[in-house]
């Protein structure tokens, strides 16, 4: 090999590092940002910031060439399901609705549409709805309608097989192995609700109603089992019932029985949006006449506790559509509310956990959640309290604008650990009082996050550096700072400017016990 060509390796290696670096950077910060928007999709700031970032993105050619790899095209999926999802539901709030089950249906059918950002299966088709609409030829309508239904069903079926092998697989554990687990998991059910795999037989009556309530054996396992099985297959012969249904009258069934397969439909068709509208209004003016409504506002196999979570709709799908609606109440309300959209029990489970996001988003939305789930009521998460809710609101904002170093993984909580530890004195004391201050130590964080965010040099000095450090300790560091004075805080931003080489020690050395805080 010559000189010359030698040099020519160099150059090379030596220019694509930093494209490989910023294609890296761009992927880490979209990531963040898609799950932080994703986690907090209610707060109208958040959304309306991801919708000029990412709209930025997409007009600028060079960032969206870094972005060609398999990670980045996953990420540009599901920065385009986030706009996507916002615009839908923007046209749904426009369907006028008055009777509570139809408000019951919209309002899952918005939650259900919600669990669709991540999942980078969807394929836009377009059936030129909107069009077809605007004819009054019968004709037309039904033939739309016709199609909607095959397709509706066609996911739905979909949902159901891969829940049943997904069941299949689970049943292969030894029962008195997944006695012993889920009756430690039961333990700590009202601070980590389960999401997915055998901890969903948590949610069944058979352990839910079992007489002996310390533990659970084998033969509660057994029993739940065949209730998951019970229940899927009354799934399967429902929606085989619904098959044979004209097309309007099988559309509001499966509408009001199966939101998730009417979700990924209006995601692949979002012209139909204007034909969902129609068949709502229809059962709204059912429920009004007090006709009799399908299965009342859910399919029964559908609000059986966790079994929900077990049948075709999906795990977190489950919980989310039902959160907040007529149905919650059967559901824990840890569950109800700290799965606002999580895992996929199913077929869709490969999808979303193949992406970073997903997990990211997981975390972000346990962060905000976990705020609200200290009670054991409904009626007391319902209640939370407005000084937290304003806080997290707050919390939401700016940590869009700082999502690229936003901790998450173990450091999410950290972070807001770190911040009541402080205000506190004590890391100790922050599971037994930390929600004395809860809403304080948020707002700090919520301030600090903006004055980093506001300062691009300091940001970009803490974007390198948390390449050298682990999550927890960049979770302490911002938890740390955000309790400091204001004047304190700015003094150290000011040193992290100048000294930028040496803010990677310096937050491994503040999370260090032992050090003064």
């Amino acid at each position: 090999m010559t000189v010359r060509s030698s040099l020519m390796i160099l150059f090379i290696i030596f220019c694509s590092l930093p494209l490989q670096a910023a294609s890296a950077d761009l992927e880490l910060l979209y990531t963040k940002q898609i799950a932080w928007t994703a986690a907090n999709l209610e707060d109208p700031k958040v959304v309306s910031s991801f919708q000029k970032s990412f709209q930025g993105l997409l007009a600028d050619k060079e960032k969206i060439k870094q972005l060609q790899t398999p990670e980045g095209k996953k990420l540009l999926q599901q920065g385009g399901n986030l706009l996507s999802v916002v615009a839908l539901k923007e046209r749904l709030n426009k369907c006028l609705l008055s009777h509570a089950a139809a408000k019951g249906v919209s309002e899952a059918l918005a939650k259900a549409l919600n669990t669709q950002i991540l999942n980078t299966g969807v394929c836009a088709e377009g059936m030129e709805a909107e069009k077809k609409l605007q004819s009054f030829n019968k004709e037309l309508e039904t033939s739309m309608q016709e199609e909607a239904k095959k397709k509706i069903l066609a996911n739905a079926f979909k949902q159901l097989n891969s829940t049943q092998n997904y069941w299949k697989e689970v049943a292969k554990k030894d029962s008195l192995d997944l006695a012993v687990e889920l009756t430690d998991r039961e333990r700590e059910l009202a601070t980590k609700p389960p999401q997915s795999g055998a901890d969903l037989l948590l949610y069944t009556k058979a352990l839910r109603d079992r007489k002996n309530k310390d533990v659970i054996v084998q033969a509660d396992v057994k029993k739940a089992f065949g209730e998951v099985q019970t229940e899927l297959k009354n799934h399967e012969t429902y929606l085989q019932e619904v098959s044979s249904k004209k097309a309007d009258e099988a559309l509001q069934n499966l509408l009001v029985t199966n939101p998730a397969a009417t979700a990924q439909f209006l995601m692949e068709n979002p012209g139909a949006l204007d034909m969902v509208c129609k068949l709502l209004q229809d059962y709204d003016k059912k429920a009004q006449n007090r006709e009799t409504l399908d299965k009342a506002i859910f399919w029964g196999g559908l609000v059986v506790g966790g079994v929900l979570l077990a049948t075709g709709i999906g795990a977190g799908v489950g919980a989310a559509v039902l959160s907040g609606t007529a149905a919650a109440g059967t559901l824990t309300t840890v569950a109800a509310g700290a799965a606002l959209a999580g895992t996929i029990a199913g077929g869709g489970e490969a999808i979303y956990s193949s992406t970073k996001a997903h997990e990211s988003f997981i975390e972000a939305q346990n962060l905000r959640a976990s705020a609200f789930a200290e009670g054991s009521s409904k009626e007391a998460f319902l209640k939370a309290d407005e000084a937290k809710k304003q806080a997290y609101s707050e919390l939401a904002d700016a940590g869009f604008s700082a999502a690229s170093i936003i901790p998450f993984g173990a450091g999410l909580k950290v972070m807001k650990n770190a911040a009541q530890a402080s205000r506190l004195g004590s890391y100790a004391k922050v599971a037994k009082e930390g929600a004395k201050v809860e809403a304080e130590s948020v707002r700090s964080l919520a301030t600090s996050l903006k004055e980093i965010s506001s300062d691009k040099s300091v940001l970009k000095v803490l974007e390198n550096s948390q390449k050298n450090v682990d999550s927890e300790e960049m979770g302490m560091f911002l938890g740390y700072l955000s309790h400091l004075p204001q004047n304190e805080r700015k003094e150290v931003l000011e040193l992290i400017k100048k000294k930028p080489e040496k803010v990677p020690d310096a937050i491994r050395e503040s999370s260090k016990s032992g050090v003064c805080k």
